[in-house]
């Protein structure tokens, strides 16, 4: 008889030690995580990305739109260049002729062609007319015309 309470002694402290020692969670509370609004942002149209790059005089952001070859005219002198020597051309002009402003007058769409025409103010006032077509989904400038207003 000793042996069997012995042994039932062992198995009841057995059973002592199995049960847990801190608080039991019973229940799991969920809380739902709630995501702030965001903002889609868009990129900005070809054409407002032209005009602001006009106005602060940038023409590596206007270059980065050029096509393969540019048919490039500037104050009369005119050739079809690529868009590394178009680039550093209107580099050249917008160091000579600082620009102050510059806004759309005229634009227009035809399939895959877009063309707008603007003023940029400088020294002079300088008409600005763009040809653009969309190329693999970008709009790639093919024509650049820049003359003096009279």
């Amino acid at each position: 008889m000793k042996k069997y309470i012995f042994i039932f002694s062992l198995v009841i402290s057995g059973f002592a030690f199995a049960q847990p020692s801190g608080p039991q969670i019973t229940e799991i509370e969920f809380k739902p995580v709630l995501r702030g609004e965001t903002e889609l942002l868009q990129q900005p149209t070809f054409e407002a990305l032209m005009v602001s790059a006009f106005k602060a005089g940038n023409a590596e952001r206007i270059a980065s739109r050029f096509s393969d070859n540019v048919d490039l005219s500037i104050d009369g002198k005119e050739d079809l260049y690529s868009d590394s020597q178009s680039e550093q051309i209107l580099k050249t002009f917008f160091l000579t002729h600082k620009p102050k402003d510059f806004k759309v007058i005229h634009k227009g769409k035809s399939g895959q062609s877009e063309y707008f025409i603007g003023e940029l103010s400088s020294d002079f006032v300088y008409r600005v007319t763009i040809n653009s077509k969309m190329i693999k989904g970008v709009n790639k400038i093919t024509s650049l015309t820049i003359e003096q207003n009279d």
